[in-house]
């Protein structure tokens, strides 16, 4: 696997383990409960994460529509 891949899922990892371990501390450490724990700070993050992404795409979405539109202006119109 691309050591970048692995870095950046290596740290979403990370980030996920902080989160379920701040919501055990919080909820008195409730052992039991650590998986439950586990899979909402996994959906907290990726939530997050796809906020960020959310928040970045529109400014592509305007390039690539601005792209696009070059593309089209430079292409010959068919004659009817």
């Amino acid at each position: 696997m691309n050591n970048s891949i692995t870095k950046m899922t290596q740290d979403v990892q990370d980030r996920i383990r902080d989160v379920a371990y701040l919501m055990w501390e919080a909820a008195g450490h409730q052992q039991e409960l650590a998986m439950q724990y586990w899979l909402a700070a996994e959906k907290d993050v990726m939530a997050a994460m796809g906020t960020a992404v959310t928040k970045l795409a529109p400014k592509q979405e305007a390039a690539d529509a601005a792209a696009e539109k070059e593309t089209a202006s430079r292409t010959p119109k068919k004659a009817k």
